[in-house]
Formats: structure tokens, sequence, C-alpha cells
């Protein structure tokens, strides 16, 4: 790990004493002027361990699955980009790492018995991918909120389409798009399990079933 705090970036020549106790033997430094960090041949990469947490969806705590997902991977890893990148309705992750490091994609294998739904947005008026929008979802007293946008990591960027989880939904009560002007649309009994596209202006939503999406508690494929 490394410590550097850059004050009044115009000022090249500012420099910072140490703001606090150092564990050198985590590797951790200090500098205080991070313009002189390429003289002192100071080294940023750390090899540690990429770590992977689940959201156990009770209020804040979460689950290291470090392990278990096989993502602990011993690298200067620098970009991750979650997305389904195989299209079977589970994110996956691409990790992209530096100093001699691979692009690695682990795809997600893990079983679940969660319905889940992919929303695409589309409006014609220059905003093609629905860039900006808040996505509301509403399933008995659930109420899941999404907003649209792709996500940016270091070097990376994630598409700009939302797969959602809805747990034992067997649809969408209320699907509502808040476009970036502020208009609302709202949309009833969404189907689950497949992709829905919203277009902008359309009184209903094109809805494709992917067929296999829908997981048993045994981890058998529906049918």
């Amino acid at each position: 790990m490394w410590r550097a705090v850059v004050s009044q970036p115009l000022d090249r020549t500012q420099t910072l004493p140490e703001l606090g106790d150092l564990d050198e033997e985590l590797g951790e430094f200090w500098t205080g002027n991070a313009f002189a960090m390429p003289g002192n041949g100071d080294n940023l990469s750390a090899y540690e361990r990429n770590r992977l947490f689940l959201n156990k969806g009770d209020g804040g705590s979460f689950l290291d699955a470090s392990f278990a997902s096989g993502v602990d991977i011993d690298s200067d890893s620098r970009t991750v980009v979650a997305a389904d990148f195989d299209r079977d309705g589970r994110p996956d992750l691409l990790v992209g790492s530096v100093g001699g490091g691979s692009l690695r994609l682990f795809l997600n294998r893990h079983a679940s018995a969660s319905a889940r739904l992919a929303v695409e947005l589309q409006d014609a008026n220059g905003n093609p991918a629905g860039s900006g929008c808040r996505v509301i979802l509403e399933h008995g007293n659930e109420t899941i909120v999404r907003d649209m946008f792709a996500t940016n990591s270091c070097l990376g960027q994630a598409p700009a389409d939302l797969l959602v989880g809805v747990g034992s939904a067997t649809q969408i009560d209320k699907l509502t798009v808040r476009w970036p002007d502020g208009t609302r649309e709202v949309h009833q009994a969404v189907p689950v399990n497949g992709r829905c596209l919203v277009r902008r202006g359309q009184q209903s939503v094109s809805f494709t079933e992917v067929p296999g999406w829908y997981l048993e508690e045994d981890g058998t494929e529906s049918r």
C-alpha cells in the first residue's frame, strides 16, 4: 500500500508531513510530494490478493467469497468490469492487471434460484442507451432502484445495461423509468427471467424470455 497526498496541485513543490503511522511490513510508505515519486524510485505496484464480497441482502452485511469464487488472484490488479459477458443472466467479472499481468475473465457459475431481469433503455432523442435514467422495479412489498450508466474503473468501462435480481418474483408489478429530463413512464406486469427493452414514448415494453435463466434450487435449469 502507499499513501500520497497532494495539496495545492498547481504548486509542485508542496510537501506534506506524514499524517499517520505506517505499517512497513505491509509495504506502506509515505510520499509527501507525489511529483517526486518517479525520481525516488517509488513503486506503486502491490501484489495483493483480490477480494470479492457478496451482499447478504440483510441491510448491510457482506460475505467474503474471495477464495470460493476463485477471483482471489495474487496480482497487481487495477481494473474490474462487472457485466454479463456470456449472456446467461449472471454477472461476470473482467479483471485487468499491470506489471505483466494478463486480462482475466471470471465467468459466474453460481447456481441461483433467484429470478432476474435485464433492462435495456432506448431514447431516440439523442440518448440511445438511456444513460442517466433511473429505473424503479416494484414487486410485492419490494422496491429496487437502479441508475443506468456505464460504470467506469481504471481504464475500463462496463456496458450501459442493467441486470437485476428480483428474488422469488414471478413478474414486476410496476416498472418506472425516470428519463434524465424528469419525464416518467410506467409499465405494468412486466415478466421476469428475460430481457426487457423499454423504448421511450411507447406504451408497452418488448420482452424476450431467455430459456435457462431461472435455476431451480438444486441448480438445474428450468425448462
